[in-house]
This record gives C-alpha cells, structure tokens and sequence, in this order.
C-alpha cells in the first residue's frame, strides 16, 4: 500500500506529461495528398498538366535551371497547382531524370516538390511531397504519381 502511496504522484505526472504531448500532436492539421498528373510541353521551359486525387485540378511547372548529370538531368522548377477544392499551391522544386536505356529522349522523373505558398482550402499548409514517373522530353508528354503529406499549423 506504501509502494501505492509513493508511485501515484509519479503515474499521475507521466499520465498528465503524455496528455500534453498528446494535446501538441493535435496542433497540426494534416492532409494526405496523391494522385496522377498528365502533362505536356507548352515550349522548352513550360508545362501544363491535369491532375486527379487529392490535387484535383490543373498545374503549370517552370524549369528554372537545368544540368545535365552523368545519368541524366537535374532540373530547378516551380509549379503552381489550382485545384478543384478553390486551392492554390506554389511549389519550388528539385526533378531528377534518369535516362532510360534503349529509349531515346525517355526519363524516370522523381521531383521533389517544397510548398512556399498555399491559398484558399489550402491556406497555412506547409511541407514536401514527391512524384515519379516518365517524361518523354521529344515528345514534350509526362505521366506521373504524386503523393506525400502537408500540414497546417493550428491556431
């Protein structure tokens, strides 16, 4: 019975402690993103895509720098995402292309996207997601899957 008396104050601090961080987990709104994007080469540097899932609308992407790597292209880019949901998404961003072999003008594309502006439904969301897919750069086509996670900071 001592050993009760002794530990209680203890449990109750751990209990409460765990609350807390409970409570701080909660502060964050998250929300799952994916889906599938087509797009196609406006000129050398412009694309527009439709996209499906979670970013349901349409995109417009920039490459603002590119280099060529002993496997492929590295690229800058930006792209602006309005979705069906009266969102808006800016994105500065990092694309890998891998060419693939056997395959003139054929790319894997990985890009990671890093959210610097979010409005409407979209307003105080933050943070990164990725994509992978294919780019055909003679043909100016993409195919792609996008998922990840972003996160608003509650109030």
């Amino acid at each position: 019975m001592e050993l009760c008396r002794s530990i209680a104050p203890i449990v109750t601090a751990l209990l409460l402690g765990l609350g807390s961080l409970n409570a701080h987990a909660k502060t964050d709104q998250c929300r799952e993103i994916g889906g599938m994007a087509l797009a196609d080469a406006e000129d050398e540097t412009h694309l527009v895509g439709a996209l499906s899932g979670e970013l349901g609308g349409g995109a417009r992407a920039k490459i603002t720098s590119q280099v060529k790597t002993a496997t492929g292209i590295d690229m800058g880019m930006e792209h602006y995402f309005l979705t069906d949901k009266g969102g808006a998404l800016l994105t500065r961003d990092k694309a890998t292309l891998t060419a693939v072999p056997g395959k003139a003008s054929t790319y894997m594309l990985e890009i990671n996207y890093d959210v610097v502006e979010a409005r409407g439904a979209y307003a105080g969301y933050e943070g990164q997601f990725k994509s992978f897919g294919l780019i055909d750069l003679g043909a100016g086509n993409v195919v792609l899957r996008y998922n990840g996670e972003i996160c608003k900071q509650a109030d």
